[in-house]
């Protein structure tokens, strides 16, 4: 039923029953069951008749939108240093690391900043610098983005900031100093390991 709202473009629906499923699920269940299956059928669509952009844009903004109001700082934050999740520099698919985001701040209350799609790595190493994060989650969904490279010359920081890359589109070569997920349950345990 929510890929048939979000194929008629009826942001209410699809707005209310992400939202629900959030409240009455958590956001792992929410992303993986829910989510990740409409996207998939989305794109199927496209793939089939090489239509249905503006279906993918209006479920990708609701979903956002309902994350986004889920990411606030916890009222008694466990970790001292935040956690700072970014998408690989032109990777524009952002909305894993705003549910990560949204995961970690609602059941695990870590505070976190979200630095979002797109992110050069010279403004990483600008906010690393800055926040100095006790983790750093770098997303790539495509392989064009997935360039290990740029990882190995983020700044050594004191104390040191654990370096997570996750998603499909990393390439091999990864630093030694940065560990790689595949999947959203194994990022969370991820970033709470580094921070204990």
């Amino acid at each position: 039923m929510l890929a048939r709202a979000a194929v008629a473009l009826d942001s209410s629906t699809v707005a209310e029953w992400i939202g629900a499923a959030l409240e009455r699920h958590g956001v792992v269940w929410t992303w993986e069951k829910l989510v990740l299956p409409v996207f998939e059928t989305i794109c199927h669509r496209q793939a089939e008749t090489g239509a249905s952009v503006e279906i993918e844009h209006l479920f990708s903004d609701r979903v956002l939108a309902a994350l986004t109001r889920l990411v606030r700082r916890p009222a008694r934050p466990v970790n001292d240093r935040p956690v700072l999740l970014a998408c690989a520099a032109e990777e524009q698919h952002s909305l894993p690391v705003h549910a990560l985001a949204a995961e970690l701040a609602t059941v695990h209350r870590l505070e976190t900043r979200v630095l979002g799609a797109r992110t050069p790595y010279p403004a990483l190493a600008d906010a690393m610098r800055r926040l100095s994060p006790a983790v750093v989650f770098v997303w790539s969904q495509r392989s064009e983005t997935g360039d290990p490279a740029p990882l190995g010359s983020l700044p050594t920081l004191r104390p040191a900031s654990r370096i997570v890359a996750g998603g499909p589109g990393w390439r091999e070569g990864l630093p030694p100093s940065a560990a790689l997920v595949t999947s959203f349950t194994e990022a969370v345990n991820r970033i709470r390991e580094a921070i204990r």
